[in-house]
């Protein structure tokens, strides 16, 4: 459907500042308005089948391509809702990329009717919005989920709910305002969920197999019952910036899913939290609640790892194992502190370039590695890739002068016939000058079943913030011992290598496969939330290398790594880390988390002394120093 000749407003978040700011977007960016789509956010008519129309014609299953659902956009206005928002294809199957970006947080409203049908009973609750799994392998009931009739699975990939307020009504006890279900790459950023007295169940609601890795960040949830709901054993959820207000029973429930935490606000009853199932695991880092200790914050079955969380004035830092028994310890001196990223910056239409205006398609079968370079020769602060497919045959290098590139849910990928000369250990995307700041947002990087590609190359002296990334059959990034610092947020899933003296920040890092996922040299390097999934070390660390991973799931998946394959190595380094490992069979799990160093004849540590998680354990404070 065409849209109408008239920029699209979209919302640039500042998390650490609090900042939101309205940007202009080109119209030929490929995003869905969904005021074409017959919306009118007057506060008084339907838009229900507006939204399902705008949703049904963002994309249908690509398949392995997951990435390439198109953007839902809703500009500010007053929504009515009365039956939930969710995705599924022409088949009539449930189906992932469900993507809607509010124009503001304060301004762009979802409100579900007073007294709407269906949503009157809290034992049956029902979403304003609810996103699922698509069907890519296996049956509809593997695993015991239920894809036919609750569109559960492990395929929810390119989910996002993002820039908007969801406000459930009056006279609807049994509202979830998001039913949330998503994998690998998706996220919850810069919302606002409340609810009035005596309605609203659950603000977010995450419980149906399988959640996770998501990244949920900046949300605020004033009302309802519980305010966020998780479950299952798998995937693990990162959540940062989280406030927690008037809750009626509980801010936070955990069913034995593993939980990631930075910055969380709890005002309510207490206990603030429920940590349920001896599975459970819980990193909170920089907390406050009015609770006395941490076992009236958190009623506790599993394992919590808590650091610098403000109880009763006090700041509190130790391992809350079983309902009492506190360990208190404080959190490594040496680790880097999580930073944010640099606020993305205003740019004005008139500085956006295309590689379109230089004759560019988005068709895979051309080459456009010569439009891109004009593009970037431009001047432009803001390089945008209307939705399609950009196929290059070399490195593309950043210039100083560009401060974004904004993917729409693009893909660059290598042509058909790659040449020569195309070094598969150099980027795809080079980033050697120094300069300011500079974003990568909503891109996949996809050389499968191609051999080796390496996505993301820094050697330039500048702040690299890498978004909303895929990487499929590629190494993520390659940041060499000159470059700046990088922060990685909610990208798959590919490994990196990093060296040099600048930090690298990174929050809900997945990374699937095989092999070392990250190789430190030397840098000081702090993720909160990891996810890997394969064979691997997880992290190889060496040449004085500090690395604090705090919250995340790690899964081996196949039988046979044995004692051979460590989950980490540490050379003449620092390491601290805090996870839950999953497993679902003996054979499938490591039987050593810190490996011997044959260079200096280090002593293992393995997997014995640490709590059961199933087949698999609760790692709440694994540390290793130089000697």
């Amino acid at each position: 459907m065409r849209l109408p000749r008239l920029l699209l407003l979209l919302c640039a978040l500042s998390v650490s500042a609090g900042v939101v700011r309205a940007e202009s977007f080109p119209q030929d960016a490929g995003i869905l308005d969904v005021r074409a789509f017959g919306a009118r956010g007057n506060g008084q008519d339907d838009d229900t089948a507006a939204f399902l129309r705008a949703i049904s014609a963002s994309g249908e299953d690509t398949g392995t391509t997951f990435w390439q659902d198109r953007i839902v956009y809703v500009p500010d206005g007053v929504y009515r809702i009365s039956a939930p928002l969710v995705k599924r294809y022409q088949t009539g199957k449930f189906g992932s990329g469900l993507i809607l970006l509010g124009e503001s947080r304060e301004r762009t409203i979802l409100r579900l009717l007073d007294q709407a049908p269906g949503y009157g009973d809290p034992e049956h609750p029902k979403a304003v919005v609810f996103t699922t799994s698509k069907l890519h392998d296996g049956t509809a009931t593997s695993g015991g989920k239920d894809y036919d009739g609750l569109g559960e699975g492990n395929d929810a990939y390119m989910n996002f709910i993002e820039n908007m307020t969801i406000d459930v009504g009056e006279g609807n006890p049994g509202a979830v305002a998001i039913d949330f279900l998503g994998n690998n790459i998706g996220a919850i950023r810069n919302v606002t969920l409340q609810a009035k007295p005596g309605s609203g169940a659950i603000g977010l609601s995450m419980t149906r197999k399988w959640p996770g890795p998501t990244l949920v960040q900046n949300l605020t949830v004033r009302g309802f019952g519980i305010g966020i709901a998780t479950a299952q054993t798998e995937y693990g959820l990162t959540f940062e910036h989280i406030r927690l207000y008037d809750q009626t029973r509980m801010a936070i429930r955990n069913d034995r899913n593993a939980l990631a935490i930075r910055d969380l606000e709890v005002r309510g009853p207490l206990p603030a939290i429920v940590n349920g199932g001896k599975e459970s695991f819980l990193a909170i880092d920089d907390g406050r609640s009015d609770a006395r200790d941490p076992a009236a914050f958190i009623r506790n079955e599993g394992v919590a790892a808590l650091r610098q969380v403000v109880l009763a004035g006090q700041p509190s830092s130790g391992v809350l194992s079983g309902p009492d028994q506190w360990t208190q310890r404080p959190p490594p001196a040496w680790r880097p502190a999580m930073a944010d990223p640099p606020p993305v910056p205003a740019a004005t239409p008139d500085t956006w370039v295309s590689p379109a205006r230089f004759g560019a398609t988005g068709d895979p079968e051309q080459d456009a590695t010569d439009a891109l370079r004009q593009a970037l020769s431009s001047g432009a602060a803001v390089l945008y890739l209307p939705h399609g497919t950009y196929a290059i045959r070399d490195g593309i290098a950043i210039p100083a002068s560009l401060r974004r590139i904004v993917g729409m849910n693009s893909t660059l990928k290598v042509v058909g016939r790659r040449p020569p000369g195309f070094s598969r250990d150099g980027g795809m995307i080079r980033i050697a000058s120094d300069g300011p700041p500079v974003s990568i947002e909503r891109l996949a990087f996809d050389n499968s079943y191609l051999g080796d590609q390496l996505a993301i190359e820094v050697s330039g002296a500048r702040d690299v913030t890498i978004r909303d990334v895929i990487s499929a059959g590629v190494t993520l990034l390659d940041r060499k011992p000159t470059g700046g610092r990088i922060f990685l947020e909610d990208v798959c899933c590919g490994r990196m290598q990093i060296a040099g003296r600048e930090p690298v920040f990174a929050r809900q890092f997945d990374t699937e496969g095989d092999g070392v996922r990250i190789a430190n040299n030397g840098s000081p390097l702090a993720i909160l939330g990891l996810k890997t999934e394969g064979v691997c070390t997880i992290v190889d660390n060496a040449m004085g290398a500090h690395t604090d991973i705090f919250g995340g799931l790690v899964y081996v998946v196949r039988d046979g790594p044995g004692a051979a394959i460590p989950a980490f190595r540490n050379s003449a380094s620092w390491l601290s880390a805090s996870f839950a490992e999953e497993s679902l069979r003996t054979g499938s799990r490591y039987e050593v988390y810190l490996g011997r160093d044959p260079n200096d004849g280090r002593d293992i540590i393995p997997v014995a002394g640490f709590p059961q998680r199933g087949f698999g354990r609760l790692v709440p404070d694994l540390r290793d120093e130089p000697r």
